[in-house]
């Protein structure tokens, strides 16, 4: 056996030829109304569904992912504290895939849910897509846009930058989209991560920087918003001439 015929062979044994799982999962969203059931899939490659211990996590926007409960391959469930046992996990090794069944859908049970495996020995992580489960209420806290024009003192340095601050809204799941005299602006777009503050509504803050002769041409600049409150897109457009004029 020569030199490399032998590292193969050593490494093969270490990992078990490296076999991990991986995940899919689909839709990306499910939506359901208060008091209904609700089912989350996770298919498995790579591996038999019954060689896998599974973990469901989630997170909602603004927080940390939150660990729901964990399935292991003898069928047991250990759930996170907190975590009612309507929340119930099982597995279809047939068809290779898991179930993380919710009944009697709540508020708090909107989030984006993970299907997770960790493989200690090798620090090997893997991930499904994740799915929301999208809770439909109505009379939902809307957005509100403020719209600020760039500092005098960037605009001496040759770039300009605009400020979008959305706040007001509830839950945390919203599209912050930029354009300039009605065309769609990508480049030079940074929104920041939502947070969620102490009155439970949602805020995020949304930068377009442009160069300073195209801010002094006179476009108009306009911060679009899109949120399940909104029977349609939320706007407000500010420009130089706009800010001269105040």
């Amino acid at each position: 056996m020569d030199p490399l015929q032998g590292l193969i062979l050593l490494l093969s044994l270490a990992c078990g030829w490296c076999q991990y799982a991986s995940f899919s999962q689909s839709p990306s969203e499910i939506s359901v109304s208060p008091g209904q059931t609700v089912a989350l899939e996770c298919t498995v490659a790579n591996v038999a569904a019954d060689k896998v211990h599974m973990h469901w996590i989630r997170q909602s926007p603004g927080q940390k992912p939150e660990g729901v409960l964990f399935f292991k391959t003898d069928l047991s469930i250990y759930r996170a504290p907190g975590i009612p046992e309507r929340y119930i996990p099982s597995r279809d090794a047939s068809n290779k895939k898991f179930l993380l069944t919710i009944r009697d859908v709540q508020e708090g049970d909107d989030s984006i849910y993970f299907c997770f495996a960790f493989y200690g020995s090798a620090g090997v992580q893997t991930w499904g897509e994740g799915t929301r489960v999208h809770v439909l209420r109505s009379n939902l806290p809307q957005p509100r846009i403020q719209l600020f024009p760039p500092a005098q003192e960037e605009i001496a340095t040759g770039f300009a930058t605009l400020t979008c601050l959305v706040s007001g809204f509830f839950p945390g799941y919203i599209d912050v989209l930029w354009r300039r005299d009605s065309q769609a602006q990508a480049q030079g777009v940074r929104t920041g991560l939502v947070a969620l503050g102490e009155d439970k509504t949602y805020s995020v803050s949304s930068y377009l920087m442009v160069p300073a002769s195209e801010w002094g041409s006179g476009a108009s600049y306009s911060c679009v918003v899109k949120h399940e409150s909104l029977a349609s897109a939320l706007e407000k457009s500010i420009s130089a001439k706009d800010c001269k004029r105040q």
